[in-house]
């Protein structure tokens, strides 16, 4: 007894490869999408870790010129001003 085709499916077939063909064009697709989605996070990522380290330092920075230290010497340098009971010699040469 041989299996014999019938012709009421003829249309499953090309369905079939119609199917395929378009599921392979969304995959390469989306697949190009994320490719390009996780280098831009790779650069995000790298940015937030640089300006992370920027904040750090701004944070020293900020501790050390809020010291008492750095406030005295600011104010001797750059205003001129003297604790009490210091004598302040001018060069009157210059």
């Amino acid at each position: 007894m041989a299996i014999r085709k019938t012709k009421e499916g003829w249309w499953l077939t090309p369905l079939i490869v119609i199917v395929l063909i378009y599921a392979a064009f969304t995959f390469t697709s989306q697949s190009n999408d994320i490719y390009i989605l996780n280098l831009e996070i790779k650069q995000l990522e790298q940015k937030i870790a640089r300006e992370e380290e920027e904040k750090q330092r701004l944070i020293k920075e900020r501790d050390e010129i809020n010291s008492d230290e750095s406030i005295e010497k600011i104010a001797r340098e750059k205003l001129g001003m003297v604790k009490d009971g210091e004598r302040v010699f001018v060069d009157i040469n210059k």
